[in-house]
C-alpha cells in the first residue's frame, strides 16, 4: 500500500494540536481544541464529510469553539468561505527524511540549547510571541515542557538569545514548529541554523523523518536544509466578525 505522506503530515499537525490543547472535543463532524488565554492552538480541524456547518457557525458565534478552522481539504475551504469564513493563510506542507538533512552555512558564535529547566521558558516565550504576535501563559508552557513529546530550544549568539523553536515527536516523526528569530537578527541564516540543529538533535535520538509547514515566503529557507514541498496545504480560515487575526 502506498503511503500518503501528505496525510501523515496533516495528521502530525493535528496530533500536535491535541497534545498541546487544554481541552479538545469532537462533535458535529469536527474536532476543536481550546487553549484559553493562549494564542495557540485554538482551531477547528479534522472535519469529516458529515460536518454540520450551521451548528458549527452557531457554536463559533457563541464562543463555544474557536473561530479558526484549519483544513487540508481545498473543497471544504471553498465551501466554508461561502458561509461566513474567510481564508487568511495557506501553509504548504513540508517533509524530509533523515538522510535528506542539509547543513546550512554555519552562523558564527551560534549555539542551540535544549531547554532543560522550565525557568528558561520565558526566553523562548519572548522570542516566539514577538515573531508571531502570539500570547502564552508561562503556566501553559510549563505544562507543555513536562510532556515527553515536546522539546523546547533557544538559540544564542554569544550570550544573546536570538531564536527559538519547538519539536514535537510522534511515531518516530519530528515536527518543527513555532520557529522564530529576534527581529534584529533576521536574514542572517539563524532560523535555518536553529531548525537544522534542532532536527539534528531529534534524528540522533531516533526519529527518521520530519514534517513542517511554512508560509509561501518562507519555503526557500526550508528547502535549503532539505525539506521537500508537497502539493497539499493547510488552509487557515477565520470566522468573520469574531475577533482580530
Amino acid at each position: 500500500m502506498e503511503i500518503d505522506i501528505s496525510k501523515i503530515a496533516v495528521n502530525h499537525h493535528f496530533s500536535l494540536y491535541r497534545e498541546l490543547a487544554d481541552a479538545t472535543q469532537s462533535s458535529n463532524g469536527i474536532e476543536s481544541c481550546l487553549t484559553p488565554e493562549n494564542s495557540f492552538p485554538n482551531f477547528i480541524f479534522n472535519e469529516n464529510e458529515d460536518f454540520n456547518l450551521n451548528t458549527i457557525q452557531e457554536l463559533v458565534q457563541n464562543n463555544k469553539i474557536p473561530a479558526f478552522w484549519i483544513t487540508d481539504n481545498k473543497d471544504v475551504a471553498t465551501q466554508i468561505n461561502k458561509n461566513g469564513f474567510k481564508l487568511i493563510r495557506a501553509w504548504p506542507l513540508l517533509v524530509m527524511n533523515k538522510s535528506e538533512l542539509i547543513a546550512p552555512r554555519k552562523v558564527d558564535h551560534f549555539k542551540l540549547i535544549k531547554i532543560s529547566n522550565p525557568s528558561d521558558l520565558a526566553e523562548w516565550k519572548a522570542i516566539v510571541e514577538a515573531e508571531y504576535n502570539y500570547s502564552f501563559k508561562i503556566e501553559t508552557l510549563e505544562n507543555w515542557f513536562n510532556k515527553t513529546s515536546i522539546d523546547f530550544f533557544i538559540g544564542k549568539v554569544n550570550d544573546t538569545v536570538v531564536s527559538a523553536t519547538l519539536n514535537f515527536t510522534s511515531n518516530n516523526i519530528v515536527g518543527s514548529h513555532l520557529t522564530a528569530t529576534k527581529e534584529t537578527y533576521r536574514k542572517k541564516g539563524i532560523g535555518m541554523q536553529t531548525v537544522y540543529d534542532a532536527l539534528n538533535h531529534s534524528f540522533k535520538s531516533g526519529t527518521v523523518q520530519s514534517i513542517a509547514s511554512s508560509t509561501e515566503l518562507g519555503i526557500n529557507a526550508w528547502k535549503k536544509i532539505g525539506y521537500n514541498v508537497l502539493d497539499d496545504k493547510l488552509y487557515i480560515n477565520w470566522y468573520l466578525g469574531t475577533h482580530t487575526v
